[in-house]
This record gives structure tokens, sequence and C-alpha cells, in this order.
């Protein structure tokens, strides 16, 4: 539980930064601040929840063949990134497996900022 509220107060901070320069930015286009809010809180939710939904796809092992491949033609095409063993696919796939890291760090961070921006949106629209 440590690792997953130690990536989760990571991803508020980033999804802050995220927030604060697209607020920057539309200020700077004369919107309104609470359209500014709005917008930057949903991006930081956008792609903190995008991030999170490719790292939960990745830990089910969509795209380990074609690591593999790519490591594969790496290898062959620069001899010197070679590793002293060669390893199989299967081996690959174990050796990813336990490098794999949780992605709910940055799938709560993501809910939480787009909970913030439904309720900034609720603030433009009706106040």
């Amino acid at each position: 539980m440590r690792g997953i509220r130690k990536a989760f107060l990571t991803c508020l901070v980033l999804g802050a930064v995220l927030g604060a320069a697209v607020c920057a930015l539309n200020v700077s286009r004369d919107y309104g601040w609470s359209r500014s809010v709005c917008d930057g809180l949903f991006v930081a939710a956008v792609m903190l929840l995008g991030a999170g939904s490719i790292r939960a796809v990745c830990n089910r092992g969509a795209f380990d063949v074609a690591g593999y491949g790519l490591r594969l033609a790496v290898e062959l095409a620069i001899p010197a990134l070679r590793r002293a063993e060669k390893e199989d696919i299967h081996q690959y796939r174990e050796r990813k497996e336990s490098e794999r890291k949780s992605p709910g760090g940055l799938l709560l961070a993501g809910t939480v900022y787009l909970v913030l921006s439904l309720a900034a949106l609720a603030v433009y629209e009706f106040l």
C-alpha cells in the first residue's frame, strides 16, 4: 500500500503542474479564470487516466511480443547492445512480469482530477 500512496502523491503533484501550465496558457488567451481552471483540471485528468490505462494494459502483457521483437531487431542492428546471455520470449515475459508497476496511483490521481474538473465545470456553467 505504501508504494501506491507514494505514486498517488507523486501523480497528484504532476497533475497540479500540468493543470497550472494549462491554466496559465488559457489565462494568457483571455479566457476567464473559471474556464481556465476547469480546462487545466480536465487536461490533468485525461493525461493521468490515459497513462494509467496504458500501464494497466501493458501490465497484462499486451506489448510483450512487440517489445521482444523490437529488442531483437535493435540487437541485430547494433551488436554492441547484445546481452551476454540470449533470452527467449518466455524468459523475456518473465523478466518483464517482475519489473511491472501498479497503475493504481495514476488511475486514482486521474479520478481525483476528473471529479475536480466536473466540479469546476459546474461552477463555470452555473455561476
